[in-house]
């Protein structure tokens, strides 16, 4: 069974996308963006591939259930710190907002070995133990607790495709299958935790810049002594296509929400929303 590992998938990054010392002012300009606007944020494969399984999953899951409760940062009730009790409270809320029936499934929290920390590994679980259900939640995680519920959201993705028998019959890998779960918690309205989780650093100043060109948000406001985290199989930019075809699908053209997104995100959501509505030519989209 499928959990959140690293690569795309957790990522713990100290400072490998820092700007070099010095920047050219003859080679290329970091800050200038090379895509031109009105084009789509992601590669033609993957925009294909989000919009061919966003609309497996409104067969799957009904077309109304993208206009349920959408969660947002603050979801995880104050002075969160990741007890059992709490842990299986926030497993419930994350449910109802999933439709997912939690009541059979186990949850266990675990500790990462301390030789992993700052490095790739596996922070969620879903898995079957002697017949029941199980999901395996990394307890470090808790300290970040917005993280916290993307990570379950993930993991009851996996029990709302697996559990369910959802995916017995696709022919997909077992990367691919992992990629339809984040896509998962975006359709059933965990995608702006779940993107933000994607796409997690601490901040040195109390606001946001949208990334420019090579340009991003943490290179020009993140604290250079804290880690990037990063959770899930889709990357920040994926995650915010995604959100672009799912604010469609709500009828939303100027979702509200945007702000409570990291700016990564927030930038591809804008310029997929960009896209969606430019005239597409017959055949194209």
């Amino acid at each position: 069974m499928g959990g959140w590992v690293p690569g795309r998938m957790v990522d713990w990054l100290r400072g490998s996308d820092r700007p070099s010392a010095g920047i050219s002012t003859t080679g290329q300009k970091p800050w200038l963006r090379t895509d031109s606007r009105g084009t789509c944020p992601v590669p033609e494969e993957q925009r294909t591939w989000t919009e061919r399984w966003l609309h497996w999953c409104a067969q799957e899951f009904g077309p109304a259930a993208p206009r349920r409760e959408i969660a947002l940062p603050g979801f995880v009730p104050a002075g969160f710190t990741g007890t059992q009790e709490e842990a299986e409270l926030l497993v419930r809320q994350v449910g109802a907002v999933m439709g997912a029936d939690v009541s059979r499934i186990g949850v266990l929290l675990v500790d990462s070995p301390e030789e992993v920390q700052g490095r790739k590994h596996q922070v969620g679980e879903y898995r079957r133990v002697l017949g029941r259900a199980v999901i395996e939640l990394d307890r470090r995680v808790a300290a970040r607790p917005d993280s916290f519920a993307g990570l379950v959201a993930h993991e009851l993705a996996h029990a709302r495709l697996v559990g369910e028998g959802r995916v017995a019959g696709l022919r997909i890998s077992h990367g691919e299958e992992e990629r339809l779960t984040d896509l998962v918690t975006v359709y059933l309205g965990m995608g702006v935790l779940s993107a933000n989780a994607a796409d997690d650093y601490v901040k040195a100043a109390g606001y946001s810049v949208m990334p420019v060109g090579e340009l991003t948000d943490r290179m020009l406001t993140g604290r250079r002594d804290e880690p990037l985290h990063r959770m899930g199989y889709l990357s920040p930019v994926e995650y915010g296509y995604a959100l672009a075809c799912w604010s469609t699908m709500r009828g939303e053209t100027d979702p509200p929400w945007t702000r409570h997104l990291k700016a990564s995100v927030r930038d591809a959501l804008l310029r997929g929303l960009e896209y969606r509505a430019a005239p597409r030519q017959a055949g194209a989209g």
